[in-house]
Parts: structure tokens; C-alpha cells; sequence
């Protein structure tokens, strides 16, 4: 399929993550991680002039926690006044460009701090750090290669985005995108009970690294064969959240009476063009996940930094 040459990506790339500075007088909201990709802060914090770094300290299953004087505060993720409140502290320290983070960030916190942050800022930009690699496991299966995920904790809505409306089955593509972990698009088909012929896989073609696409099928290869979902595979660059947007939008077009029922357990760049996608068609998405907990050092090593001009995007 040829490109479309009118869809704009917005997307800056540096090979090295010392490459990129933020600009003077920004504000620089980022999570925490002990993954060798999250490296690049520590030499920011020190070095950077002009730019204030805000952390945030914990990430709770229902709020997340920040420093304000001193003080420890809690933000709960499904308060939509609680997060403007948030981002109507954080943006006095910026004159020009917001920037946020989502390396460190689970999806269940960066996805309504995103949402809100838009609102309150016509200059945000979304950062993320691809890793080198991932770390492999040492008893891998055929669905289980790398050591990515202690457990599942169940499928919910990520906040900000449930949906009260009920589409039935036949009026509903399950669209999962794709990682490199089997065992949760399982999950995933078992709780959410799709129509076969309307499970529509996306996979990052290119992926972060020339091998990644293949250990995606290999990941996946018995659900996809199980539900001969593989006939319906489609491609979307996995460091892209704008062409992973152009893909659901495609989707959508050949699909136009029905919900999209999105599930973004792949990369986060995919899940950020998700959430850009919910938000733009609020009353025709369903964003679900699976909330996996994380191993501590899943990665190994730095790959390249991306920024995402994301207000940019939903002006044009």
C-alpha cells in the first residue's frame, strides 16, 4: 500500500539521547525507571539550564504522587479536576514548550496526565527512548521469549477513557497491537470474546530494531493461527504514533458502522497513537488493557529518542 503523502508525522529522531537538550524555559514532567534507557535524566537534571525537571515520585494504581514545596501530593488519575489542578501548577514553570516523558511511565498514568495536559498546553510534545534491546528469558516458550511481565493484573479501562456504551460482538473489531508477549493477546481474546473475523492485529513494521517484527509473530504465532487472525495483519512503524493513528483511521474507514475496541499491549509509541486516536473519536473507540506488571530491568541499553509534536498534530 502506498503512503499517504498528505498525512504530516511530527516526529523528531535522535540517534543518541545526548543529542537532544529540551528547550530554555520549558517544563520537563518525566516518571521513573531503573532501565538503562532512563540514563539520559540524571545528565539532563545537571547539566540543562533554564529547564524545570518535575518528577513523578510514585505511580499508584489510582493516583500518582509529586513534590510541591516540599510536600508530597496525590493526584487522582480519575479526577479530571485533580489533574488540571496538577497541570495548572506544572505550567507556571513553563514559558514555551511542555514535555512529557512516557519512558518511566505506565500507560495507566501517562495516558490521563496526556489527556488533561492537552488541554491545559498548545505546546506539548511527548518524549520516549527506545531501548537497545530486551532482555531475554531464561526458560523462554514458544509465546514467551522475552522476560517482560511478572503477571496480568486484569482487563479495565485506562483512566479517562472508559466507555458505558455496550456495541454488540458483530458491530466490534478488536484491533490489539501487538508486542512481542502472546500470552496477553490470549488473555485478552479469551476476556474480550472478539468475532474471529474481526480481530485485526497491528504490527510495528519497522520495528525499534530490524528482528523486532519477527519476534512479534513468533510472540504471537498461536493466537494468530488459532483465530486465523494473521489473514488480517496490518503494519504501522512501531516508533510512529501518527502513522498508527493514519492505520486505525484506515481501519476505521473500512469498517464505518463499527466500534473500535483497541487494545495497546505493544509498544508505547503505538499505545500513544492509540490514546491520540480515542481522543479523537471518543464515541467510536474503546481503549482496554491488561495491566501487566512490569520486571524492573526488562531492557538493556539505549536506542534512540523520539519527540512527538502532539498538540501540534491535533491542530492541523
Amino acid at each position: 500500500m502506498e503512503p499517504v503523502r498528505d498525512r504530516p508525522s511530527l516526529t523528531d529522531i535522535y540517534d543518541l539521547a545526548s543529542n537532544f537538550a529540551p528547550e530554555a524555559r520549558s517544563l520537563y514532567l518525566y516518571g521513573s525507571s531503573f532501565e538503562e534507557r532512563f540514563g539520559h535524566m540524571a545528565d539532563w537534571t545537571s547539566k540543562t539550564k533554564d529547564v524545570t525537571f518535575l518528577q513523578i515520585e510514585k505511580q499508584n494504581p489510582s493516583n500518582f504522587v509529586y513534590r510541591e514545596n516540599g510536600e508530597e501530593k496525590a493526584v487522582a488519575l480519575r479526577s479530571e479536576k485533580q489533574l488540571s489542578s496538577f497541570w495548572q501548577y506544572a505550567i507556571q514553570w513553563s514559558e514555551g514548550f511542555v514535555y512529557v516523558d512516557i519512558t518511566g511511565f505506565a500507560h495507566h498514568v501517562w495516558a490521563p496526565l496526556l489527556r488533561s495536559g492537552l488541554a491545559q498546553s498548545r505546546h506539548l510534545r511527548v518524549v520516549y527512548v527506545e531501548p537497545a534491546k530486551y532482555r531475554f528469558s531464561v526458560s523462554p516458550t514458544e509465546a514467551e521469549i522475552f522476560d517482560l511481565s511478572e503477571r496480568i493484573e486484569g482487563v479495565a479501562p485506562l483512566p479517562g477513557f472508559a466507555s458505558l456504551a455496550s456495541t454488540p460482538q458483530e458491530k466490534t473489531c478488536f484491533v490489539p497491537l501487538l508486542g512481542f508477549e502472546g500470552p496477553r493477546l490470549s488473555y485478552l481474546i479469551e476476556q474480550v470474546q472478539p468475532l474471529p473475523s474481526k480481530i485485526l492485529p497491528i504490527i510495528g513494521v519497522p520495528g525499534f530494531r530490524a528482528e523486532f517484527p519477527f519476534f512479534a509473530y513468533h510472540g504471537n504465532r498461536l493466537p494468530l493461527t488459532e483465530t486465523l487472525s494473521w489473514k488480517n495483519v496490518r503494519y504501522s512503524a512501531a516508533n510512529d504514533p501518527f502513522s498508527l493513528f493514519y492505520c486505525l483511521e484506515d481501519i476505521a474507514s473500512d469498517y464505518p458502522t463499527d466500534t473500535l475496541k483497541i487494545a495497546p499491549i505493544g509498544t508505547k509509541p503505538h499505545a500513544l497513537g492509540a490514546v491520540i486516536y480515542a481522543m479523537s473519536r471518543p464515541k467510536s473507540v474503546e481503549l482496554i488493557y491488561d495491566h501487566p506488571v512490569r520486571k524492573v530491568k526488562r531492557t538493556e541499553g539505549t536506542g534512540r529518542l523520539l519527540v512527538f509534536h502532539v498538540s501540534t498534530f491535533f491542530r492541523n
